[in-house]
């Protein structure tokens, strides 16, 4: 894995749920905790969502890793049937660049 560093854009993230039966009605957005505690929500666009492999990729825009330190993500799913679901929490860092 490459590393992350501050205001990366293009940067993959990718979130393995490990679920190859995920309905591709279920709406599937990553919860983002920044350093500074801050939350913000990326929408998953269609083309980023590997419905038979489980596999989330998001490609980061400005302002997505405008902090460095450790993030928290969780995929948040919302299916069809109204249940309101959310995986465990994993982690990665975003490093500062020298200069």
């Amino acid at each position: 894995m490459s590393l992350l560093y501050r205001d990366d854009v293009g940067a993959a993230i990718i979130v393995a749920t490990n679920n190859t039966t995920i309905p591709a009605t279920t709406v599937l957005t990553l919860v983002i905790e920044k350093p500074t505690a801050t939350v913000t929500v990326w929408e998953l666009l269609p083309e980023e969502i590997d419905w038979a492999t489980g596999i989330l990729t998001h490609t980061t825009v400005a302002g997505d890793l405008n902090e460095s330190g450790e993030y928290k993500v969780q995929v948040h799913g919302v299916f069809i049937d109204g249940d309101d679901t959310r995986s465990d929490i994993d982690t990665f860092t975003v490093h500062e660049r020298l200069g």
